[in-house]
């Protein structure tokens, strides 16, 4: 590392307990702690550290690489042993069972200071290359005792559902983090489906549940079926990752009589800065307004603020804000401001009571004939068609080469249409610019770890440099 502390990368399939533990053990080490999820479908197993001043390969026991390549391009390579009792173990790892053997409870955490990175995460990549994120200890202090308090309480009675994924930082910062430190109980959900989620609530009578916005879906889905009573022991859940559907927030709530926040945050923000429903104040399409401790405002191109009901870009400030892209200084001043505003790079607007409201990604704005089409707007119209279970929206190049307006729909089961049957329904309920002009049916929308939709796939432009070619 560039200061000369370890990095301590936690490779952990599973997501299990250990993770609770490893996170816990690094930290407390002064080490910078990071779990990431590998590749799981072109390249198993196989993970590249982006910005590392170590240049590296850590690669799963099936992938071929060109070692002597590697060698004279200056380039180090890690390969994954094959499982076994007796197996070689990859050089510079350490098993978690002994470093907890070596252990002793007569043990002081080493001193850091609170602008130290304690965490490098990786952002999802939905709009370029993945960046590693540096947090420091003072980002989650912040985020722990100032920021969670002012949006939900957590008590030494509760019961979190860790079903997030702790390589990513809404599972960290809002759900282990302020459980651990309320001395709650932490009920883990290595592997998720549905029915482990219900199953999870019911067993442990959880009381507070961080998810998203697919996992209420599933949940509704099951309680739908079964016709039975929900397990009523949930007293608050918490939405991020991606918007959630104002049905689908509406019926949860009543199927099983909880409330539900839906909170807003970045990995650059250490998660949530703003909540719509705390206190029982809701705006419908909101994302609430700010949290304890944060600074929120709308910036037009020119870094200067915007009036109330002025769409331009959400900015933020506040000790919880990232203090840059590891090894990324380009990509570090282009997201932060010198005055410490860092661009979300969402578009939105505040309402005369310091509502916010999120119009769409900066780069996912569609214009066609001189007019912003966003695409969550069309996305919202389609959605409230009955046989509908999701849709998303991208621009694609007309014959004229302008940008157009696609629709890719996912249809509830057992249920038919037709493209013209959407186009219709669009018709009725939506401006004629906005309107798709091709509707494309799709099994499944391809979506990120928490549920956000990957545009750049639908669009047929992703390339990811993480990965690496494959011999047969």
């Amino acid at each position: 590392m560039a200061d000369g502390r370890t990095w301590r990368l936690i490779y952990n399939p599973e997501g299990d307990t250990t993770d609770v533990v490893a996170y816990g053990a690094a930290v407390a080490e002064g080490r910078i702690a990071g779990k990431y999820q590998l590749s799981s479908t072109s390249v198993p197993d196989t993970l590249i550290v982006q910005r590392s001043t170590v240049r590296g390969i850590i690669a799963g026991a099936d992938v071929r690489i060109d070692r002597d390549l590697a060698t004279r391009e200056g380039i180090q390579l890690a390969k994954a042993a094959r499982q076994g009792r007796n197996s070689a173990r990859a050089v510079g790892t350490i098993q978690l069972s002994e470093v907890m053997a070596k252990g002793s409870r007569a043990y002081d955490a080493k001193r850091v200071k609170p602008e130290d990175p304690a965490v490098i995460l990786y952002t999802s990549g939905t709009t370029g290359n993945p960046k590693g994120v540096t947090l420091t200890h003072e980002n989650f202090l912040f985020q722990r005792n100032t920021i969670v308090p002012s949006i939900m309480e957590f008590t030494e009675f509760d019961r979190t559902v860790g079903v997030l994924p702790l390589y990513h930082v809404y599972g960290l910062s809002n759900g282990l983090i302020p459980t651990v430190n309320a001395g709650a109980g932490f009920v883990m959900v290595a592997q998720y489906s549905p029915q482990s989620l219900l199953s999870a609530i019911a067993d442990t009578k959880a009381t507070i549940m961080p998810a998203i916005p697919s996992m209420y879906q599933h949940l509704l889905t099951i309680a739908r079926a079964r016709k039975t009573t929900m397990p009523k022991s949930l007293r608050m859940c918490v939405s991020g990752g991606a918007p959630l559907p104002l049905s689908v927030l509406r019926e949860f709530m009543e199927v099983f009589d909880t409330q539900i926040v839906e909170g807003y945050g970045l990995t650059e923000t250490a998660s949530c800065v703003s909540a719509n429903g705390r206190g029982g104040v809701f705006k419908e399409g909101s994302i609430g307004p700010v949290a304890t401790g944060v600074e929120m405002t709308i910036f037009d191109d020119n870094d200067s603020e915007l009036p109330v009901g002025e769409v331009g870009e959400i900015v933020i400030r506040s000790r919880t804000v990232t203090p840059g892209y590891w090894n990324d200084p380009a990509a570090t001043s282009d997201a932060i401001n010198p005055d410490g505003w860092f661009h979300t790079g969402d578009l939105g607007y505040r309402d005369e009571d310091g509502f916010f409201f999120i119009t769409d990604r900066k780069k996912d704005l569609i214009i066609r004939g001189g007019f912003n089409i966003s695409p969550r707007e069309v996305e919202e119209v389609i959605m409230l068609h009955p046989a509908i279970q999701d849709a998303a929206v991208v621009a694609a190049p007309d014959k004229h080469d302008q940008e157009m307006v696609v629709a890719y729909v996912v249809l509830k089961e057992g249920e038919s249409l037709t493209g013209r049957e959407v186009m219709d329904h669009c018709v009725a309920n939506m401006a004629p610019y906005k309107r798709p002009k091709n509707v494309v049916f799709v099994d499944t929308l391809p979506k990120s770890a928490t549920g956000k939709v990957l545009r750049t796939e639908l669009r047929g432009e992703a390339t990811d440099r993480r990965l690496v070619e494959r011999s047969e």
